[in-house]
């Protein structure tokens, strides 16, 4: 199954871009430099207590423009989004993927948002996340070793089921700085809230 879709948001985009995934070739390549330096200057214009340095303008955009063309490579994405509330320290990324419907409801909510997912620390923070937008849904917060860096990240991971459309949705960000992205939880189910199918496109 193919599946044909995006999510949109109402939510603030100097804090929620969307970031475009182009695919690979000299004009996509251009396209991402692009709109790397155009958010960069859009974010660092906004902050009003500071004068603007044109290195961190460009470094900022240099990240950008590495996660809008690594991570699609890494981890396949259907969409993806950035949570950049300050362009003074390092934004998280939310990663979007969907595939068909499949098996019961409850239990594929709770095998998206990786209730039983091996390797947790302690057991997933599980909750109901239905949303008027979305439909039924979960949040788990997951507390976890990550194998590579071997230093401990959490996750907060979101799944719907969309039965108008047949598919099943995650919303997933990562990240070790636990207390940080644990005193976010409100920004992010605000977020979450606001997300909602776009057949538009």
């Amino acid at each position: 199954m193919t599946v044909t879709f995006s999510l949109d948001t109402d939510s603030d985009a100097a804090v929620w871009p969307a970031v475009p995934l182009p695919g690979e070739g000299r004009g996509p390549a251009r396209e991402r430099k692009k709109w790397a330096r155009r958010t960069s200057e859009l974010l660092w214009g906004l902050v009003d207590d500071e004068p603007v340095d044109k290195k961190q303008v460009k470094m900022l955009a240099f990240e950008l423009e590495s996660v809008a063309e690594q991570v699609p490579r890494a981890i396949p994405v259907h969409q993806l989004f950035l949570y950049v509330p300050d362009p003074r320290r390092e934004f998280l990324t939310f990663l979007v993927h969907a595939g068909e419907s499949k098996g019961e409801v409850e239990a594929t909510l709770d095998e998206l948002v990786q209730k039983h997912e091996p390797g947790a620390v302690q057991d997933p923070e599980v909750i109901d996340f239905d949303t008027e937008r979305l439909g039924r849904g979960r949040r788990s917060i997951r507390y976890f070793v990550a194998a590579k860096a071997e230093e401990m990240c959490v996750s907060v991971n979101y799944a719907w089921r969309i039965d108008s459309l047949g598919i099943d949705v995650i919303v997933r960000t990562v990240g070790e700085d636990i207390g940080w992205i644990t005193s976010h939880i409100d920004e992010f189910d605000a977020f979450a809230r606001s997300l909602f199918v776009n057949l538009d496109t």
